[in-house]
């Protein structure tokens, strides 16, 4: 490594902001390279939120890390390529971001309407079949039995987990649970 580059290196790592700028504009053709070549890639995933002036400033941001992390010591990996695998990685690490996102978003259950939910289309006509209790009564158990009674009186899932001294999540699986047997029920006497 030349001296000159060694310096600017040590300077920009122990904090000198003109040292870093000088190594922002000495790598800027691979800051734009790496952001153009990645460009299309973040596209495909979330188009809206990830421009190409965004990369840019990711790339630049692994530049800064890179520039802290390297080791002027040794001399199989020139700074360039360290530079180069740093601002590859936090693009990776970015898109594997986004890709976990968008699967969450779309796995996500949305939350049933009130036409929806058999649970409230019970609570509101209880008494259009008189065997429907009994048979709903059957299909459940002790837990979600209690879980469902409070429920169809307008009880909120934190005042029932209250009740039965459970947490809120226990309630809101018993819940959900209770809503596909409902279902299932509901589908086979159709």
């Amino acid at each position: 490594m030349s001296q000159p580059l060694h310096d600017l290196l040590r300077a920009a790592a122990e904090g000198d902001d003109e040292a870093f700028s000088r190594l922002e504009e000495r790598y800027a053709p691979l800051i734009r390279s790496m952001s153009s070549r990645y460009a299309s890639s973040f596209a495909r995933w979330d188009a809206a939120a990830v421009g190409e002036q965004d990369l840019e400033q990711e790339a630049r941001l692994a530049l800064l890390n890179a520039v802290r992390s390297y080791d002027r010591e040794q001399s199989e990996v020139s700074f360039g390529l360290y530079a180069k695998i740093c601002i590859r990685n936090s693009f990776v690490s970015a898109l594997r971001r986004l890709r976990a996102a968008s699967r969450r978003k779309r796995t996500a259950r949305p939350a049933p309407s009130a036409g929806e939910d058999p649970l409230l289309q019970y609570a509101a006509s209880p008494d259009a079949d008189p065997g429907l209790t009994d048979r709903i009564q059957s299909i459940l158990s002790p837990y979600e039995r209690r879980i469902f009674a409070q429920h169809i009186h307008g009880r909120s899932v934190k005042s029932i987990a209250a009740s039965v001294g459970r947490p809120e999540r226990s309630v809101s699986n018993a819940l959900y649970r209770i809503r596909v047997k409902i279902k299932g029920l509901l589908g086979s006497e159709r």
